[in-house]
């Protein structure tokens, strides 16, 4: 990376790409595991997992890490670089946005569910809905990490 002096670029491609490894991880492994599972055996592995750890971990490195992009956007001589940490930070604030407006709000839902019912009428669209959202913060992660690799070198 050409500016070292200023570590704001390695917290930048750090934090993103920590937050694409996890995200990464939840998409290859624990969703294909979590969407096979039928109603009862969902809900009970859903309230196993602590989620309260990682969606507001998501959202406020998500948040933090896009602050920081927008303030080297702001600042960056280069206007390539300008706009490739502005992409970084629509990327990240994608990640805090989804985590917090869209998976969190259905964890805490699914949480009060009981796997001893049959089923709850709204679980496979909530669950499609989560899904996606993930899909999309998974995204963001992958764009603000390259982004922010590209201006970094920049």
């Amino acid at each position: 990376m050409k500016d070292m002096k200023d570590n704001s670029n390695l917290w930048l491609v750090t934090s993103s790409s920590v937050q694409l490894g996890t995200l990464w991880i939840m998409k290859t492994s624990i969703l294909p595991m979590l969407n096979s599972l039928p109603y009862d055996r969902y809900v009970n592995t859903c309230q196993l997992i602590d989620m309260h750890v990682f969606h507001p971990i998501a959202f406020w490195n998500g948040l933090a890490t896009a602050t920081v992009g927008a303030t080297k956007a702001v600042r960056a001589e280069s206007k390539v670089a300008k706009v490739l940490y502005a992409a970084g930070t629509v990327g990240m604030a994608t990640v805090a946005v989804a985590s917090e407006g869209v998976n969190r709000p259905i964890w805490r839902q699914i949480e009060r569910w009981s796997p001893y019912r049959d089923s709850d009428a709204a679980w496979r669209g909530k669950r499609r809905r989560w899904h996606l959202a993930h899909e999309t913060r998974t995204m963001g992660a992958i764009g603000a990490a390259a982004c922010f690799v590209l201006a970094a070198l920049i």
